[in-house]
C-alpha cells in the first residue's frame, strides 16, 4: 500500500508547516547521509527556515565543502524550483501532484547492501535518541557546540536497551 500523494504547495496551518518542515528535514538529512555513504561523494546541506534559523548537513567538513564549492570554475548542474517543475512538466508529471521522478519510490535492497541498510538504520536510532543536538558522520558522533538539549530520555530514567547492529567502522561515540 502506497503513501497518500499530498499537493506540493505551501502549507497555510502553521503548527502542521512547523511539524511537516521538521519531519523533512530530518527525511532530507538522512537522504544526503545515505547518499553521501552509498555512493561515495561529498554532500553540504545548508537550509533556512522561515525565521531564518540555520540547520546544515555536511558528509565531511562543511568548510572544506563550501571552499571546493567556491573555487569550482567548471561547468555544473545547478537547479532551482523552476527547473525543476519544468523537468517534470516535460516528463508528464503535474509538479502538484508528482509522484518520484523514477516512479518508484524504493530502492532495491542487495545482500551486498545489508551492511549500508543497518547503519542507517543505527543512523536513525541515534537522530531519534539525540535529535538536532548532535552533528554526525560516517563513524563519529559530537554534541553540536551550544547545545543545551538533553537526549530524547529523562535523565531520571535511562533509555531503554537498544539493540544496534554495529560494526567496527559504523558508529562510534566520543567521550566528552
Amino acid at each position: 500500500m502506497g503513501r497518500k500523494k499530498i499537493q506540493i504547495q505551501r502549507i497555510t496551518d502553521e503548527r502542521n508547516r512547523q511539524v511537516t518542515f521538521t519531519k523533512r528535514k530530518f527525511g532530507l538529512m538522512k537522504k544526503a547521509y545515505e547518499l553521501s555513504v552509498l555512493c561515495d561523494c561529498e554532500i553540504a546541506l545548508i537550509i533556512f527556515n522561515h525565521s531564518n534559523k540555520l540547520f546544515q548537513y555536511a558528509s565531511t567538513d562543511m568548510d572544506k565543502v563550501l571552499l571546493k564549492y567556491t573555487e569550482y570554475n567548471e561547468p555544473h548542474e545547478s537547479r532551482t524550483n523552476v527547473d525543476i517543475m519544468e523537468t517534470l512538466r516535460k516528463k508528464g508529471f503535474n509538479g502538484c501532484n508528482s509522484p518520484e521522478p523514477d516512479g518508484d519510490d524504493s530502492i532495491d535492497q542487495s545482500p551486498l547492501n545489508d551492511d549500508k541498510y543497518r547503519k542507517n538504520e543505527d543512523l536513525d536510532i541515534l537522530f531519534k535518541r539525540y535529535g538536532n543536538c548532535c552533528v554526525t558522520g560516517p563513524d563519529w558522533i559530537l554534541p553540536r557546540s551550544g547545545c543545551r538539549q538533553q537526549p530524547k530520555y529523562s535523565q531520571s530514567t535511562p533509555p531503554p536497551p537498544t539493540p544496534l547492529h554495529l560494526s567496527p567502522t559504523s558508529v562510534q561515540t566520543i567521550p566528552l
